[in-house]
């Protein structure tokens, strides 16, 4: 029996106890916050007894990112380990899609929800139908991703965008909120979060191809295409990092412009 094949698989599920961990938290009201990090942050942070920049608030904010962000490198690693260690096989793939159902569909599902919860009861309902289409375009998008798996359909190019990248869209937002709630340009992070909302499950529910950053080397063109809008998207989000009052968001800004960007220059020879 080999031992190894379980480190992939406890990985995929590190990405799924931490997608639940952040459900919780979101649907907690408060990210976690004074039941969990109101004693101790105070005590390690820095070695001060200082409060957190931010409040309470802020300060679960930030811990749920933490645990989130682990989730989605958990979800990164998980696969290559599987390739190194020689260990990949279909119960991989089956854990994988379920552990990002959780962690890139139901957790921005309700982090999305979370955010807008402020915002009154009059546009509630449109509000929810909203970001629970976030959860349903992550589940289609991943059961076509395994039915793909199972043909042995793959290569470098993406079917939609991926159901991770929903997350990495919210966990961007989610900070901003928590940075800007209560200021002048909280409106910003809501109009930001509104086309987030709308366009990234269309995006992953969406069959066009685009390109990623797997496969270097199959496609002169395409990587010629990368070489050049890669840099374009990295230097906007070290711009939006460094110039705006909340450093968190170039995470969403930058997946909005790469996805405007792969889905505009992937070759229509690509697409079908």
């Amino acid at each position: 029996m080999n031992a190894w094949k379980w480190v992939p698989n406890a990985l995929t599920l590190g990405n799924l106890l931490g997608g639940v961990v952040v459900c919780w938290a979101a649907a907690s009201g408060s990210f976690l916050g004074e039941a969990l990090v109101a004693d101790w942050t105070d005590a390690i942070a820095l070695g001060m007894q200082e409060s957190w920049p931010g409040g309470v608030e802020a300060r679960g904010v930030q811990m749920v990112a933490v645990v989130w962000a682990l989730a989605m490198f958990c979800d990164v690693l998980d696969g290559w380990v599987a390739r190194k260690l020689d260990v990949a096989g279909p119960m991989g793939v089956e854990l994988d899609s379920l552990a990002d159902v959780v962690t890139g569909g139901v957790a921005p599902a309700m982090v999305a929800m979370r955010l807008f919860q402020g915002e009154g009861d009059a546009g509630l309902t449109w509000q929810m139908v909203a970001c629970l289409g976030v959860a349903a375009a992550a589940a289609y998008r991943l059961a076509r991703f395994n039915v793909a798996a199972e043909k042995g359909k793959g290569g470098p190019f993406f079917e939609g965008l991926p159901a991770p990248a929903a997350g990495v869209f919210w966990l961007g937002m989610m900070l901003t909120w928590g940075e800007l709630r209560g200021g002048a340009n909280e409106s910003m992070s809501t109009s930001l979060a509104w086309i987030g909302l709308v366009v990234v499950p269309l995006a992953m529910a969406s069959r066009r191809k685009m390109w990623g950053l797997k496969g270097w080397g199959l496609n002169p063109r395409v990587d010629q295409i990368r070489s050049v809008m890669v840099p374009i998207v990295v230097g906007v989000g070290i711009g939006t990092w460094f110039g705006c009052e909340s450093a968190f968001l170039a995470v969403p800004l930058c997946l909005l412009l790469y996805l405007m960007l792969a889905m505009a220059t992937t070759p229509q020879s690509q697409s079908h």
